[in-house]
């Protein structure tokens, strides 16, 4: 077999595994959405829990913000006049 070609089975391999190891977190409440929005804008640290969290939901806020993490890095894009909730 190819060196490459087992590389790739390893890594999906992987990926489904920890996919199986991550916790189901129930859905953000909007509550929790709206503290993340003001904690983002203070600047302040969000928890590894949080971030899993949204990286699992990618929450719409008042729809113009849209908030993703992807592999520990936070996403913040902010849609002027655009209802991203509608698209």
């Amino acid at each position: 077999m190819i060196t490459a070609t087992i590389r790739r089975r390893v890594r999906n391999l992987e990926a489904e595994f920890a996919a199986a190891l991550m916790p189901d977190y129930p859905p953000l409440t909007r509550e929790e959405v709206t503290d993340i929005e003001r904690r983002i804008c203070a600047d302040e640290a969000l928890t590894r829990t949080e971030l899993h969290r949204i990286a699992q939901e990618t929450p719409i806020v008042d729809g113009e913000f849209l908030i993703s993490c992807y592999r520990g890095q936070l996403t913040v894009k902010h849609y002027i006049g655009i209802d991203v909730a509608d698209i």
